[in-house]
């Protein structure tokens, strides 16, 4: 008897779960549509997906099978298998948001009608996009990543390390409310003014703390560079020789000069980083950067610059 009630309670629970989880996607799919709707009449371009699910455990939700096409013409554009969204919170600024997009793929036509001096390897492969936000409440410190990968081509990883935050999240916040309060979910002129003044005020009390930017191969990065060489009438030894020409011309310290040689004779990977001082803002920290342009070893200190190539 005790174990029949213990599947019932389970049951009603996993129904119950169920249940929410549909009423949430009905939910998230208003958003969605109007979103989108707003998107393809800024851009001109159509977007379709042919399935959409949410879950209220961790505030997430997933596209599936998604098509973008020609607004004007109805030709395709790009493919994308699904797009994840995690941590989406309307009307609070969650801990961590993630965004995930994979293979996105441009379309036969697409790259039939590019020039024919394009990278047609480059534009060919699929790609895949991993990003996330950490917002910590009680410090305004915020985290910043974000990978792109083209697949067989290289990885590009970026992330942003930023303090006083606050103000920022609040007024990304009340943007995405009052666009999804929008009818259309287009703003009047006068709104769009109002939350381009708001982000402005935020944007100045920002205080970068760290900033990394690295690419690795992934097997065919060497092959694409060498392909747009040609198509630009270059070999790979001439390019190697202009940007030894334009480092000499360019006040960077000598670390980053050997970073970036050893990259363009190699085009296995490169990274370099910054850690800016505490306590500085943007401005200050801008006007810093300027005053030490012509000596690049002071600058390198700095901002404690690390590179490195191969």
């Amino acid at each position: 008897m005790k174990k029949l009630i213990i599947a019932a309670v389970v049951a009603a629970a996993v129904g119950g779960v169920a249940y929410a989880n549909y009423a949430a996607t009905q939910e998230v799919k208003k958003v969605v549509d109007k979103q989108i709707s707003a998107l393809s009449i800024q851009s001109g371009v159509d977007i379709k997906y042919s399935d959409i699910s949410a879950s209220i455990f961790d505030s997430s939700m997933q596209l599936s099978d998604i098509t973008v096409s020609n607004s004007l013409s109805n030709e395709p554009v790009a493919t994308i298998d699904s797009i994840d969204v995690s941590g989406y919170e309307v009307d609070a600024i969650p801990p961590h948001t993630g965004f995930v997009m994979t293979n996105f793929r441009f379309s036969d036509e697409f790259l039939a009608q590019l020039p024919e001096n394009s990278n047609n390897k480059l534009a060919s492969t699929s790609y895949n996009v991993n990003s996330s936000l950490d917002y910590n409440k009680d410090s305004g410190d915020s985290d910043f990543a974000l990978k792109v990968t083209a697949n067989e081509v290289a990885d590009v990883n970026f992330n942003l390390g930023l303090a006083k935050t606050t103000a920022l999240m609040e007024a990304s916040l009340a943007a995405s409310q009052m666009q999804n309060e929008a009818a259309d979910g287009q703003l009047t002129l006068e709104q769009q003014l109002q939350q381009q003044s708001k982000m402005m005020a935020a944007l100045t009390q920002l205080e970068p703390r760290r900033i990394n930017l690295s690419i690795a191969d992934e097997g065919e990065l060497k092959a694409v560079v060498d392909s747009f060489l040609t198509a630009q009438g270059m070999t790979h030894e001439q390019f190697k020789q202009v940007v030894a020409m334009q480092l000499q011309q360019v006040p960077v310290s000598e670390e980053l000069v050997t970073a970036i040689t050893n990259f363009v004779n190699g085009l296995s990977s490169f990274s370099v980083s910054a850690k800016l001082p505490e306590g500085k803002g943007m401005m200050e920290i801008n006007q810093q950067i300027q005053m030490l342009m012509g000596q690049p070893e002071e600058l390198a200190k700095f901002i404690n610059l690390q590179a490195s190539g191969a």
